[in-house]
């Protein structure tokens, strides 16, 4: 695959980045991540770009450029991949080489190409395992390149036959480690409203559904999660994927419930049209 970098188009065995870059050396960096759908169509770019500059600004790191010119690069790139299937966008700006805590320079900027991963179809059939984690993510409206507990816990979770951790506290229901999350409480499909990355998945949602019962955005603890019949995950690459158990458990009855089936058919129907 063809990639950008800092500037121009690059092979893979060209991606090399500086052990001095602050975000190998120090984790200071932001992404975002995205698909295509059907002719190579970058679903809701312009919203992703939006939200990896609202990364930037709140995790302090300054862009030099537009977020027209980006939108350009990531254009360009894909049009040098120029293969039938559709891909995976990663979109990664870091805080570039210095020697100290400092940015010292132009910051690192990488577009990566990659072809579109398909998930297992028993994900969305029969639903996954989730495991809870007791984590509060810094900066959770960031999408910044602090994923230690993401890949610490995500590594327990596949050790327990699960797929992904949810984060939560004392008083709130968060997010996944990637993705945001939806419960039937009390006869409502219900997200959580704060501290939580807002995903693009999940704002096309909020937007589009037409379903037999209320959306409500509001936090929600544990407990009430525990009590859910149904729940599912969202994000660019995982899409809906429904969840049937957590830590072990079953979720309702423990199959894929009616609304959550009807979500993905509309998520579906919306990607794969002309609509956006």
């Amino acid at each position: 695959m063809i990639h950008f970098f800092n500037g121009k188009l690059v092979s893979e065995s060209e991606l090399v980045i500086s052990p001095r870059d602050l975000g190998f050396s120090r984790g200071y960096g932001v992404f975002d991540f995205l698909k295509t759908y059907p002719h190579h169509r970058p679903f809701k770019l312009r919203e992703h770009i939006d939200r990896l500059f609202n990364s930037a600004n709140l995790i302090g790191l300054q862009i030099p450029w537009d977020k027209e010119q980006m939108q350009k690069w990531v254009m360009t790139t894909l049009e040098a991949n120029q293969t039938a299937e559709e891909k995976f966008i990663k979109i990664i700006i870091s805080g570039g080489a210095s020697d100290t805590m400092l940015p010292a320079g132009d910051p690192t900027i990488v577009v990566l190409v990659n072809e579109a991963v398909a998930y297992p179809k028993e994900h969305y059939e029969k639903g996954i395992g989730v495991i809870a984690v007791k984590h509060t993510r810094y900066t959770p409206e960031a999408k910044s390149n602090n994923y230690i507990e993401g890949v610490k816990q995500t590594q327990k979770a596949h050790k327990l036959g699960a797929v992904e951790p949810i984060y939560y506290s004392d008083t709130q229901v968060f997010e996944g480690s990637n993705s945001n999350i939806f419960a039937i409480l009390n006869g409502k499909l219900t997200t959580s409203a704060n501290n939580i990355l807002e995903g693009v998945t999940r704002s096309v949602l909020l937007e589009i559904l037409k379903l037999d019962v209320p959306v409500e955005v509001r936090d929600f603890s544990f407990d009430e999660l525990l009590s859910a019949t149904e729940v599912f995950l969202t994000g660019s690459g995982k899409e809906v994927t429904p969840v049937t158990l957590i830590d072990g458990q079953p979720v309702g009855s423990g199959a894929v419930g009616p609304v959550t089936q009807e979500v993905m058919r509309q998520y579906q129907a919306y990607v794969y049209s002309d609509l956006w």
